[in-house]
């Protein structure tokens, strides 16, 4: 005899999604082979397309083959379930256990007739080593299902992993949002220049990697601190230039000095409304920072410090630069020359002694930024 000697030996198919239970009425585990023929030409005659029927012929070709050839060998039919694959699963394990305690195979000839019924190897495994896999596939579908399976999996991939879905769903979603508000406001005129700057600002940020350099820049504890700051300066901007077109467009060119331009005048005029904004904003993120480090006993407190005395003593001279634009025959204060002084002092002063403190191997006694 072949095989005689390596013990018996159990073909097995398994119907993962219950397709025997569900169009056939079968319930499973079947073991024997006219039990598992009965279950297949049922499940034939109920759906004639259905791949789970070729495969469970298959499993008894296979096990009449290896009977011809000596081998003692069994055929039997798991089934899952139609709802989770974790039940599906669970339900196969329950019934492997109960077939191989009544068989006792020394192994396994997996018949199988779709990747997806492969995936319950290893639940096999774990019970009975797998001799070989026998995979059927019908001449009609076998590649169109491989095709799907792998079509399914980057669907799926695509739709639930945030790095995928930003791109596959996100942006068409927002080109959607802004054709929806241009055609509510009927500017459909512009919905070509609008789709190119999406797309151009999706392509310069994956192109150049800002994608990479904002998830590094998240990982340092300075990120949200930044990014409050930074937001609440844009939006201080974003106010001062919407007061400055209105001081624009509220101005009487008519009551200018003489000799002056009505371009020169608007632009004082507006410099002059923006610029306490601007102050704002410029100030918001170095005295943020200053208080930071100074926290942390840093050294660096004194280059944020350096960086918010220039920007608070450079308000003045630039006021009277707006002033001087708007009115050129405006008188100018002489406290200019003293402020320019003081600028000048304050910023050499602190660049100094930060850079003569960092040369001794001064170092932050708070830890790392």
């Amino acid at each position: 005899m072949e095989g005689g000697a390596g013990g018996r030996i159990l073909v097995l198919n398994v119907d993962r999604d219950d397709d025997l239970g569900s169009k056939a009425s079968v319930s499973t585990p079947l073991i024997g082979r006219e039990s598992c023929l009965d279950a297949a030409v049922r499940l034939a005659l109920a759906d004639p397309e259905e791949a789970d029927a070729n495969g469970i012929f298959a499993a008894v070709r296979v096990a009449d083959d290896l009977r011809s050839r000596g081998y003692d060998a069994e055929v039997a039919v798991l089934s899952g379930s139609r709802g989770s694959t974790i039940d599906a699963d669970r339900r196969i394990r329950a019934q492997a256990e109960r077939v191989i305690s009544e068989v006792r195979p020394s192994g396994v000839v997996f018949v199988s007739d779709g990747v997806d019924d492969e995936a319950v190897l290893p639940i096999i495994q774990q019970l009975a080593p797998i001799l070989s896999v026998q995979r059927v596939v019908i001449r009609h579908s076998g590649s169109i299902e491989e095709s799907y399976e792998v079509l399914a999996r980057y669907l799926r991939m695509a739709l639930s992993d945030v790095r995928y879905s930003r791109y596959v769903l996100g942006i068409p979603g927002l080109l959607l949002l802004l054709l929806g508000a241009l055609a509510l406001y009927h500017l459909e005129v512009y919905a070509g220049y609008a789709i190119a700057i999406v797309l151009g600002i999706a392509m310069v940020y994956k192109g150049f990697g800002l994608d990479e350099a904002l998830a590094r820049a998240r990982r340092s504890p300075l990120f949200n601190l930044s990014a409050f700051t930074f937001a609440a300066s844009a939006i201080l901007v974003a106010v001062g230039a919407i007061e400055a077109s209105h001081v624009v467009q509220s101005a009487n060119i008519y009551e200018r000095p003489p000799g002056v331009s009505a371009a020169q005048y608007l632009i004082g005029a507006a410099a002059a409304t923006l610029l306490p904004y601007l102050l704002v904003a410029f100030l918001l993120y170095p005295l943020v920072m200053t208080a930071y480090y100074a926290l942390r006993r840093s050294y660096k407190a004194l280059r944020s410090f350096s960086a918010f005395a220039t920007a608070a003593l450079l308000y003045y001279p630039l006021m009277e630069l707006a002033l001087f634009i708007e009115n050129p025959y405006r008188p100018v204060s002489l406290v200019l020359l003293a402020l320019f002084l003081s600028l000048a002092t304050l910023t050499a002063l602190t660049y100094f002694i930060y850079k003569m403190l960092r040369s001794r191997g001064g170092r932050d006694a708070g830890g790392r930024d």
